[in-house]
């Protein structure tokens, strides 16, 4: 039994003082999330394939938008990671870096290659360093792979690659009516460069790879491309078949002890996405989704990381907030959740990591203690609040005296950042955390 207590005001939360209020609040919006005072749970080890993992808190693959010339990890990388790395997260879930050029979401996203790989081999090994140093163990580091698609930028300017139109979308992100889709050929050299990324990420000292499939990126912009014609359109067959493909290919070439996971859409919530009711794209339809994870358990997936929605379109819907007013967040909260326990439910032993905890902020570890107790996810993941405030599952896990005052507020400016081309970072604590590197130094 942990016995939290808080420290500093804790006025940049939701209205409650207290886990009891957080739960009335939870009863009068109809909304369920599991509670559980007794966190014990979370410094339980897990394993993932043949790794142990020392407990059940993950960092989120958070871009950073601040890779060096060459699409190598620039100082301002090292320094987020080494943040993670003393953080205390037994899983640290590397952020997206391109398969192809073309691919980019920014021109300072990370790429691999094997003129580079040596740069991320050194920051592999200084985040074990770190956390070693500092926790007294190592974290398991799964690189994420991905194809931007229809949000690809590599020059900095927009250069989208989509797989179809879809009327909004191609309204908010300006797509000209006479973009042509990409072709099928295109589409089937991609495997191959999923796989070439997945080995010089295995090579510079990952212990896994994620085949990214989420936020309506290429591989989820398929998963809805039913008027596609072709044998990537239409049936579900051939609208997973690219996904699918990429996942054979990336685990018939790296080692059986090295991770293949999938950071997967649970549904769009956007007019004719994946896994979303015809009556209402709010609500979720997971016939599909859950064919897919039975798919992907089958082949042999490790592991998946679940969100929901297009930060593009509807950001509110996976990171619920206090700034976006199109939904009670809450709601928001316990429909990740929701959709995360069916997940894990099909996706058997093989863990889930849930996603949505970042919004609960001193209110996170009970609600992931109750959800993992409740068996509906396995780990709980933390994107913003690793921004934030990356020290905190340390804390937690030790029972030390978390600050509520360095919670994230959900601003969403670290975001805001990301989609300017800029260094994502947390602009509310930065001023914090700048003055902590220093006195390191």
């Amino acid at each position: 039994m942990y016995n939290i207590r808080w420290q500093g005001s804790g006025k940049v939360s939701f209205g409650c003082s207290s886990l009891s209020e957080v739960k009335e609040a939870c009863a009068k919006a109809d909304c369920r999330i599991e509670f559980s005072e007794d966190l014990s749970v979370l410094a339980d080890p897990i394993h993932i394939g043949g790794h142990p993992v020392n407990n059940r808190f993950c960092v989120h693959p958070m871009e950073g938008c601040d890779a060096a010339a060459d699409g190598s990890p620039s100082e301002l990388t090292e320094a987020r990671y080494m943040n993670f790395a003393r953080g205390g997260s037994g899983l640290i879930w590397f952020e997206a870096v391109a398969v192809v050029p073309e691919g980019k979401a920014g021109r300072n996203q990370l790429i691999i290659n094997e003129n580079n790989k040596a740069a991320f081999a050194r920051l592999t090994e200084k985040i074990r360093n770190e956390a070693l140093q500092a926790n007294g163990f190592v974290p398991v580091i799964i690189m994420q792979i991905t194809h931007s698609g229809r949000f690809s930028k590599p020059d900095g300017t927009p250069r989208p690659i989509i797989a179809y139109h879809h009327p909004q979308l191609d309204a908010v992100h300006n797509i000209p009516e006479d973009l042509t889709p990409v072709s099928d050929e295109y589409l089937a050299s991609l495997p191959e460069k999923f796989t070439e990324t997945a080995m010089l990420a295995q090579s510079a000292g990952f212990d896994g790879a994620d085949v990214k499939c989420c936020h309506r990126y290429l591989l989820s912009e398929l998963l809805s491309a039913i008027e596609r014609e072709g044998k990537y359109g239409g049936s579900f067959e051939n609208r997973s078949r690219l996904f699918l493909d990429c996942v054979d290919a990336v685990r018939a070439a790296v080692d059986s002890g090295f991770i293949v996971g999938s950071r997967l859409n649970g549904f769009d919530a956007l007019p004719g996405g994946f896994a979303c009711d015809k009556n209402d794209c709010m609500t979720p339809d997971l016939t599909e989704t859950l064919r897919l994870v039975r798919r992907l358990i089958q082949r042999g997936v490790d592991i998946l990381n679940v969100t929901t929605g297009s930060p593009y379109y509807n950001p509110y819907v996976n990171r619920p907030n206090d700034v976006d007013k199109k939904e009670p967040p809450l709601v928001g909260v316990s429909r990740m959740f929701s959709v995360i326990g069916e997940i894990q439910k099909a996706a058997g032993a093989v863990p889930v990591v849930g996603t949505g905890y970042s919004y609960l902020r001193e209110y996170i570890p009970f609600a992931a203690a109750g959800e993992i107790l409740a068996g509906r996810c396995s780990m709980a993941g933390l994107g913003r609040m690793s921004f934030a405030y990356p020290e905190l599952p340390g804390e937690i896990l030790r029972n030390a005296v978390p600050n509520a005052n360095k919670l994230c507020t959900t601003c969403g400016q670290c975001a805001a950042l990301l989609r300017q081309g800029q260094p994502a970072r947390c602009v509310v604590r930065e001023n914090r955390l700048k003055k902590e590197r220093i006195d390191r130094k």
